[in-house]
């Protein structure tokens, strides 16, 4: 296909083509912007980076830092999948529980369904009454 056909495309589409790219091998992603500046145009996009699906993004070890540079500007956009991925990072890794279940819950209110339900099962979880928290089990009475 050659780039007067790929002018021819609306941004629409154009983003979803880069999207399936970028998701499937990093490097492509790079190459597909120099290829063609209507690529490039819309990986400028801040709605790109927002909407951008990381969960199934390749992960490959020689492209660690493009991955990283990658889901750091998902995050700085809003991305609801980057904004759950950080939370969990900072909620199981960290032990930033408030830090980490304010993103879930934010990635959840920003529409990521499995946000909601991970969001829902921490508030099972660690649900609050007047005297304790209490995890999964009734407390021990001492």
């Amino acid at each position: 296909m050659s780039n007067s056909n790929l002018a021819s495309l609306p941004p629409f589409m154009l983003h979803k083509i880069l999207s399936k790219v970028a998701t499937s091998h990093l490097r492509d992603f790079g190459s597909a912007r120099v290829a063609f500046s209507g690529f490039n145009q819309v990986a400028k996009e801040e709605y790109f980076y927002r909407s951008a699906d990381i969960f199934h993004l390749n992960n490959w070890i020689d492209e660690v830092n493009a991955v990283r540079t990658f889901n750091l500007r998902c995050y700085q956009f809003d991305n609801p999948e980057a904004i759950y991925m950080r939370g969990v990072y900072e909620f199981f890794v960290l032990h930033l529980l408030d830090e980490g279940r304010d993103k879930i819950h934010l990635a959840g209110e920003r529409g990521l369904l499995l946000a909601k339900y991970v969001d829902g099962m921490l508030n099972l979880a660690f649900s609050v009454d007047d005297k304790h928290l209490s995890f999964f089990v009734s407390p021990i009475e001492y």
